[in-house]
């Protein structure tokens, strides 16, 4: 697994508290790092504070359980039947992941170009974040670029408010930490651009690219092996998911990470 691979599932807003919804959305993703694509099939599900994201890479299945909560999150290798968990917070000892994402400044600008996915508009927008950040020694910038699509206002974004809150925290992480070690600047700021995101709409899709900017030797070197993500949900479902789909099976057993 890559240290890029982020839980990209998850989506912000308000609801009436007696109110309850299931979501369940289809599609793929793909990550080019150090120049190396991989692609991958993407399902996520979300009910009440939980979120399940379950993941075909190169023909091995993970599962990654987020309970906001206990705000932890249960990676699961089907392969090996083995269960890593991890505190949504763990980044938060890092000093460079946690020292300037609240310096993150993030712009939308609307291109007025829209797709539908089943009953949602969703409306393309121009992306650029910033985030200042250090490679070693160096202080440098880190940039996102590219597109983002929103569906705003739509009936999933309040029936899952529950959700939503649960999420709208400055320090949630929406990362794995344990696959971010190499790159935790990386992990923290599109974390925080997500959950920006989500808070102005439901996400179907996005398409970014990120790299460093500085003078520096590390700079250079990070520039040369810049980070692109682009992820497209291509079906959702509002059927009623089992509580049952966000518990570990019995058999797996949990290793140290």
């Amino acid at each position: 697994m890559t240290p890029y691979r982020l839980g990209l599932g998850l989506i912000a807003l308000l609801l009436p508290l007696a109110a309850t919804a299931d979501l369940t959305l289809n599609g793929r993703s793909t990550v080019v790092s150090m120049n190396m694509p991989s692609t991958s099939q993407e399902r996520v599900y979300l009910k009440k504070s939980w979120l399940r994201r379950d993941q075909i890479d190169r023909g091995k299945a993970f599962t990654y359980i987020y309970d906001l909560q206990g705000r932890d999150i249960s990676a699961l290798d089907h392969s090996a039947r083995q269960l890593k968990v991890y505190e949504m917070t763990a980044l938060d000892n890092v000093p460079e992941a946690k020292a300037s994402y609240k310096d993150l400044k993030l712009d939308l600008d609307p291109t007025g170009e829209k797709h539908a996915l089943g009953a949602w508009t969703c409306a393309e927008n121009l992306l650029e974040a910033s985030m200042p950040a250090e490679l070693g020694p160096e202080k440098v910038t880190l940039q996102l670029a590219g597109k983002v699509w929103l569906a705003r206002n739509s009936r999933e974004q309040k029936d899952l408010q529950a959700f939503f809150k649960a999420m709208d925290a400055p320090d949630f992480l929406v990362g794995i930490p344990a696959l971010a070690k190499n790159s935790p600047a990386h992990t923290r700021a599109l974390g925080e651009v997500l959950r920006r995101l989500f808070n102005q709409g439901m996400v179907c899709a996005i398409d970014v690219e990120l790299k460093y900017e500085g003078g520096g030797r590390m700079a250079e070197l990070a520039r040369r092996m810049g980070t692109r993500l682009h992820l497209v949900y291509e079906s959702i479902a509002t059927d009623p998911v089992p509580d049952e789909f966000f518990l570990v099976p019995p058999g797996y057993q949990q290793v140290r990470h």
